[in-house]
């Protein structure tokens, strides 16, 4: 495995870009119960589609106005990768993006709300985004918790929108502005 390469740094949480040599970590994340809960994924993954998945997420990372940003999470602690994170649906014209994370390891410590802190510091002091907008499943309150603390407000509910392992649950979108974020990192940096 190689070195991490942060491209941001807190206080317990670094963000990297998406590494090939961490495909089958990141499939075995997608396959644990417990983050699929929160993700809502039903497929199987082998680790050629994870691969190709990687490979896409990368190109699409890439260039002067990336579709998305996607990103490693890595626990500063010991420097072991715990996540992904990103910006999906990057829309340049309206400055605006959705995003999505999913912590494989060590959930429930806090890194998952640095991140996000992080990734919104990125979508709103690097990219000049200025909407960033998540759905999530309102049983999981731990992820609702962790988002009202990293900046995002509830701006609304689908109700029984989603079937998730056999029940129907509302979703609850969320939104942070650039107006109303505190930067952890990149503010001070400009």
């Amino acid at each position: 495995m190689s070195e991490p390469d942060y491209v941001l740094q807190g206080e317990r949480v670094a963000l990297g870009p998406l590494r090939k040599d961490l495909a089958d970590t990141y499939r075995r994340w997608i396959h644990d119960l417990d983050a699929r809960h929160g993700l809502l994924t039903v497929g199987v993954y082998a680790l050629e589609a994870e691969e190709a998945w990687v490979e896409e997420a990368i190109s699409r990372s890439g260039g002067i106005q990336p579709q998305e940003a996607d990103f490693t999470v890595y626990d500063l602690s010991d420097g072991a990768p715990v996540g992904t994170c990103a910006l999906l649906e990057i829309n340049w014209r309206f400055a605006r993006a959705m995003f999505g994370i999913n912590i494989g390891e060590r959930r429930g410590t806090g890194l998952g709300t640095e991140a996000t802190r992080l990734t919104l510091d990125w979508a709103f002091n690097m990219l000049g985004l200025h909407n960033v907008m998540l759905e999530v499943l309102s049983s999981n309150v731990g992820a609702i918790r962790a988002y009202e603390k990293a900046g995002f407000r509830h701006v609304g509910v689908r109700r029984a929108a989603v079937v998730a392992f056999g029940e129907r649950v509302d979703e609850v979108f969320m939104d942070a502005v650039r107006d109303e974020f505190d930067s952890p990192v990149l503010a001070a940096r400009s």
